[in-house]
């Protein structure tokens, strides 16, 4: 009687009836420490809110929404919105869509990418490999500023390139107000093709190629990019809240906001991708494009975690993930993988990226708008932390300047 009563009188006290354990001590303290890091964020207009999940040990430790979608605290960001992903599109859609090429098609990394993309094959990129571009020191330029020639000097729309008003020229949506020419994609990969090749070899951070790679999926696989990766990923394995041109199947409160474009689009660009040249690709393009909420990621991230495992299902080879997951040039200054970011490791500790206890085994992708994705197999953890901290311009840099991510990550990596 005497044993029931005490623990009646500690669950009492710490409120704790319900819960899988008595003392979650180390939850709460996570929570705390990462509740007080967004907190300083928003307050320093780092960003209006953000989605946080943390997993480590085989199960999900924190799953949280902070803040608004904007400014003006009308709208509070809740589990299921959906942020911009901007970049990291690249390793959650165009990465994993090239791995599963690699294991089907048994492709060798270093091949030329031209003997599958006939666009470059008489180009000065037709001796590119794919080992070179997926680490980024194939020598392609970094990105092309599209939105610059859309516009006349006088801020009317080229009629050969963007209309107010959708029709057979002009089918695809970028905005709530505008179409793209149908052709106006090819001229993109027109001028890819032309593009300089510089210092092959040295690490440069470029994004051209990731817009070709939907091409050789459709070549080799018979499905368009976005169905490709629904059927070898996304639909398998549960994900409901990850897409393309969110615009055409959730609400527009449902979609965090990213910036007050002033000279592209000249309004909020909400639901439509911020990237500007994904934009003129119709929305669907590898370098940028997708939109997820922190849930849906967890799932693509926890089969990366397991080595290509997810709910017993083997999505990826396990010597696949390794492979990319591994700094592609060991010897070299390039510490990224096969399309996946890697952590510097020879600077002092309070300089590393992403973070100060990130391990040299772990992995991700950072996004323009303001986000995250780090996995470290060390710690048997990754961390999700989507933001719109380009709201409500990109001039907004606090989310750097004050280490929201990496401080957020290393809280993660330190509590057991």
């Amino acid at each position: 009687m005497k044993k029931a009563l005490l623990l009646f009188l500690i669950l009492w006290t710490f409120g704790l009836q319900g819960q899988d354990s008595l003392f979650p001590k180390t939850f709460t303290s996570m929570e705390h420490k990462i509740d007080s890091i967004v907190r300083v964020g928003i307050q320093n207009k780092a960003f209006p809110g953000a989605q946080v999940l943390i997993y480590k040990n085989d199960s999900i430790r924190l799953n949280k929404s902070y803040g608004f979608h904007t400014y003006d605290s009308i709208v509070p960001v809740e589990n299921h919105h959906l942020y911009d992903l901007a970049s990291v599109t690249k390793i959650m859609a165009s990465t994993l869509a090239f791995m599963k090429l690699y294991e089907t098609y048994t492709i060798d990394l270093d091949q030329k990418v031209a003997a599958f993309i006939p666009l470059i094959k008489n180009s000065n990129k037709k001796n590119t490999t794919f080992r070179e571009i997926l680490s980024h020191q194939a020598g392609w330029l970094p990105y092309i500023e599209h939105q610059n020639t859309v516009r006349r000097k006088n801020g009317k729309l080229k009629n050969r390139t963007l209309s107010p008003v959708q029709n057979n020229k002009f089918p695809d949506q970028l905005s709530d107000s505008l179409f793209i020419h149908r052709k106006y994609q090819k001229k993109i990969m027109r001028r890819i093709k032309r593009t300089p090749v510089e210092k092959i070899g040295e690490y440069r951070y470029s994004g051209l190629w990731f817009f070709l790679l939907p091409e050789m999926v459709q070549r080799l696989s018979g499905m368009s990019f976005d169905q490709f990766l629904d059927n070898h990923y996304y639909k398998p394995m549960g994900i409901e809240r990850l897409t393309f041109n969110p615009s055409f199947n959730f609400p527009k409160d449902e979609i965090v906001p990213t910036e007050k474009d002033p000279l592209f689009r000249k309004s909020l660009v909400q639901g439509w991708v911020h990237d500007e040249a994904a934009a003129l690709m119709g929305g669907v393009s590898g370098n940028a494009g997708l939109f997820a909420n922190a849930t849906s990621l967890a799932k693509l991230l926890e089969m990366l975690l397991n080595e290509g495992q997810f709910e017993g299902k083997q999505y990826l080879k396990p010597e696949t993930v390794k492979l990319f997951t591994s700094r592609a040039y060991s010897e070299s200054d390039n510490r990224r993988g096969l399309g996946f970011d890697k952590p510097t490791v020879d600077t002092l500790p309070s300089e590393r990226y992403p973070s100060e206890k990130s391990t040299p085994e772990s992995f991700g992708h950072s996004g323009f708008t303001g986000n995250l994705v780090w996995v470290d197999p060390i710690h048997k953890c990754f961390m999700v932390f989507l933001s719109n901290r380009v709201y409500p311009t990109r001039e907004q840099k606090a989310l750097y300047e004050l280490g929201i991510r990496g401080k957020i990550l290393d809280v993660a990596l330190q509590e057991d």
